[in-house]
């Protein structure tokens, strides 16, 4: 059973901007165009010849077929994408709380150095640089106080066998810590190939344009479907677009393991 109140929770935003309904809009008067066009100037025996219509139907279903593929595929990619990088949001804030649970047997003053530094790191992380996450970038102030902390923790020997054990173990824990975030900062780069974006729309095209060539007259049932059909395929490609960034997208990854781990910091 997972444990929710770990979880890095998958935020959804709205979906529906102006820039989308644009999109939408467009892309309905664009194929009811087309439609219009076909009708009125593709000659009326290419459309009813056996041949060419057998052909048209034939490379429709194979064109249904390719987009059905590589959208399943993009969807899995954009899927996967988006749990791996709240499994590493997750990850960190539990490593964030573990490194402040072993600097509990430390001395005072390197104790309460390491852990202003880690609430410091969790602070910037969440209010600097998840925002620039979105854009593919790193906070390299977020990157230096990590350095600091490790330093910090190098330094810190102890006069001790027994706090020298304890300094390795906050080591440890920080070296988890390290591992998450470079595993987070990795996802940050993780999107759909453009491979597959331009076969989706070349297919959606193409399905658009098939579709409209299989209607013989201009009826309202004929331009409500085309019309339909458009809508329906940039909904879908909407939808993907949102869930193309695992920290940037209308469907993404917020830092609320991290806000846990400040929590937890409190109480420790």
């Amino acid at each position: 059973m997972v444990d929710h109140t770990w979880g890095a929770p998958v935020e959804l935003t709205p979906l529906v901007s102006l820039s989308a309904i644009a999109l939408a809009i467009s892309s309905v008067v664009v194929s009811i165009l087309a439609l219009v066009l076909m009708v009125r100037y593709v000659p009326e025996r290419w459309r009813e010849g056996s041949a060419l219509k057998d052909g048209v139907e034939h490379f429709s279903a194979l064109n249904r077929t390719l987009f059905s593929f590589i959208l399943a595929l993009s969807i899995v990619s954009a899927g996967a994408s988006l749990s791996k990088a709240g499994d590493e949001v997750s990850n960190e804030g539990s490593s964030l709380v573990n490194l402040y649970w072993a600097t509990r047997p430390l001395p005072e003053t390197p104790r309460t150095e390491v852990r202003e530094l880690a609430r410091e790191y969790t602070v910037t992380v969440i209010d600097d640089e998840w925002p620039v996450m979105a854009k593919g970038r790193s906070s390299p102030r977020a990157q230096q106080l990590y350095d600091e902390l490790r330093r910090k923790l190098q330094d810190t020997a102890g006069e001790s066998k027994q706090e020298q054990t304890f300094a390795r173990d906050s080591l440890l824990a920080l070296r988890e810590v390290g591992d998450a975030r470079r595993a987070r900062m990795l996802a940050v780069s993780q999107e759909v190939p453009n491979y597959l974006w331009i076969g989706l729309i070349l297919s959606a095209v193409l399905l658009v344009a098939t579709a409209a060539l299989q209607i013989q007259e201009l009826t309202w049932p004929g331009i409500v479907g085309i019309g339909g059909l458009a809508l329906l395929l940039v909904g879908v490609l909407t939808l993907l677009s949102a869930m193309n960034h695992p920290f940037g997208g209308g469907i993404h990854v917020e830092p609320d393991a991290l806000r846990f781990a400040l929590d937890r910091f409190s109480v420790i």
